[in-house]
């Protein structure tokens, strides 16, 4: 019984890593908009 109550929460663990690690490469990988394409241009403007 408490084997399966272990496996449970290894699964349920495992679960939300991959969730949180898929969710956070989608933010990164996701088209950016418009406002902060701009917002990009005029930092790398302003190095210069």
């Amino acid at each position: 019984m408490r084997y399966s109550i272990m496996l449970q929460l290894v699964g349920l663990i495992t679960l939300i890593l991959f969730g949180t690690a898929a969710f956070f490469a989608w933010l990164q990988n996701r088209p950016a908009s418009n406002q902060s394409n701009e917002v990009t241009m005029s930092q790398v403007q302003d190095r210069r």
